[in-house]
């Protein structure tokens, strides 16, 4: 059935115009929503833009239909199982390097609500249905066609003023307490503040996310400091109580300021600052997060005032092995955020005049994890001095081009002799067997370590091994 037609708002550039018309014009209504929707409420132009958030009318498979109709295209794959919109890359006339491609991310209105008391007297379809089910008010409004604002939840205020506040009542901390997390994850999104009324209401009901599980927790966590603006989302979870309940250990370091009796940094705030400059990985906004959790239990002032922290790495290691097992955090994914921050101080000694042996010992020491451990102290530079800070950034690049050079000498070279297996057997007698791979390996191992030499004389590491195998002997004679 076709609709009614409308005159497109003349402010949508000429492809979006062209594709609301389209399912208009089947009698679909059509709104638009998402980052354009808020460019629009900010005053701010859409030329320029190639990405669009439509909310439509009806079904997937119509909406598939009228951009294959349209454009040639089908849906790209669905990063989920159940996916919320369809997303649709139309090549463009004139492509740009940067974005050869529109992007339209389109789905049908959505039709639920949780099912919370507090939501049950509403009677929501349609548009204001759909714009309920977007969780905070400056992602609950649209504009239509023809570029009427459609906003139940007074979202463009909200907008404007930089404030997070739920579409739901804050009551909805009670019923569904992870809604205390969300907060934090959309404050760290968009840099706003919360609302007074969410801050009191979550500082009142903060106690309710210990009933949330403990998945829900470690979702919301890692979106929160994977959010541009992490800081502002930690503290918002600081000043509501909730941090004391997730994250314990974190928490107490809010209280480990440039206040407290001793001249040291402020260490919850260098902790934010860290966080914020990590790259967007979450092993290392994790490491970020975690790495100075020792120092509240490894804390002595000594006369003078002066401050120190002696062990506080192996102190928020350890630390950290509780927080991984009580969020159930994948192993792989602990034990890299594990060694970081054991090993975080490591790549801070580097300096311009380490010989190549010293680089080598470090890369054969530290391993695989050299790149995050590179990753994290380019973070951990908070610094107000930018010299500082510049020559510092000179010497992890330096570090990591000596480091990917030696790496990539390895592949290309066995650093053991050749024929060293065969001299092995003749030393002592063996037959060709595990014990003669045990041995060859254990002179790998004092090779990359730096221990004995690359490419030496073969007496040089089958004398070596007569020590070694002495050593063992003498132990297990003491035994």
């Amino acid at each position: 059935m076709q609709g009614d037609e409308k005159e497109i708002c003349p402010k949508y550039p000429p492809i979006l115009a062209k594709v609301i018309e389209a399912f208009e014009g089947a009698g679909y209504e059509t709104y638009l929503i998402g980052p354009r929707a808020r460019d629009i409420a900010l005053g701010e132009p859409l030329e320029g833009h190639s990405s669009f958030d439509l909310t439509v009318g009806t079904s997937f498979s119509r909406i598939a239909e009228i951009f294959e109709r349209l454009f040639e295209v089908r849906p790209e794959p669905p990063k989920d199982d159940k996916p919320k919109i369809l997303t649709f890359k139309v090549p463009k006339d004139e492509p740009d390097e940067e974005h050869p491609h529109w992007t339209f991310n389109v789905g049908p209105f959505r039709n639920y609500l949780p099912s919370l008391k507090c939501l049950r007297k509403q009677k929501l379809s349609g548009i204001l249905l759909d714009l309920a089910t977007r969780e905070i008010t400056i992602q609950a409004f649209a504009y239509d066609s023809q570029g009427n604002l459609i906003d139940p939840f007074a979202g463009t205020e909200d907008l404007k003023q930089g404030i997070i506040r739920p579409v739901f009542p804050v009551d909805i901390f009670r019923e569904s307490p992870v809604w205390l997390l969300k907060i934090a994850r959309y404050v760290a999104r968009y840099g706003f503040k919360a609302g007074p009324e969410v801050v009191s209401a979550a500082t009142r009901d903060a106690q309710n996310i210990l009933d949330c599980s403990r998945e829900l927790w470690l979702k919301e966590i890692e979106k929160t400091i994977l959010g541009a603006h992490a800081g502002m989302g930690l503290q918002f979870l600081a000043d509501t109580r909730v941090l004391g309940f997730i994250l314990p250990e974190v928490a107490n370091l809010v209280h480990l300021s440039s206040d407290s009796k001793g001249l040291h940094k402020d260490v919850w705030a260098h902790t934010k600052q860290v966080v914020e400059n990590a790259d967007e990985d979450i092993v290392i906004r994790w490491a970020a997060l975690c790495h100075d959790i020792g120092k509240v239990w490894t804390r002595q002032v000594f006369p003078g005032d002066k401050v120190h922290f002696f062990r506080h790495e192996d102190m928020s290691a350890l630390l950290f092995e509780g927080i991984a097992y009580r969020l159930g955090m994948p192993d792989e994914q602990a034990k890299r955020i594990l060694y970081i921050i054991k090993n975080h101080s490591r790549v801070n000694l580097y300096r311009e005049d380490w010989t190549d042996s010293a680089v080598r010992r470090l890369v054969n020491e530290v391993g695989d994890h050299l790149t995050d451990l590179i990753a994290f102290s380019r973070a951990d530079l908070t610094s107000k001095r930018q010299d500082k800070v510049e020559l510092i950034r000179a010497l992890l690049a330096d570090l990591q081009v000596r480091a990917m050079a030696i790496m990539e000498e390895r592949e290309t070279q066995n650093p053991l002799p050749k024929g060293i297996g065969h001299k092995i057997m003749e030393r002592f007698s063996l037959e060709p067997g595990p014990e003669v791979g045990r041995l060859r390996k254990i002179l790998l191992d004092q090779v990359l370590k730096g221990v004995l030499p690359a490419q030496a004389d073969p007496e040089v590491y089958l004398n070596f091994l007569e020590r070694h195998l002495q050593a063992e002997r003498e132990k297990e004679t003491d035994l």
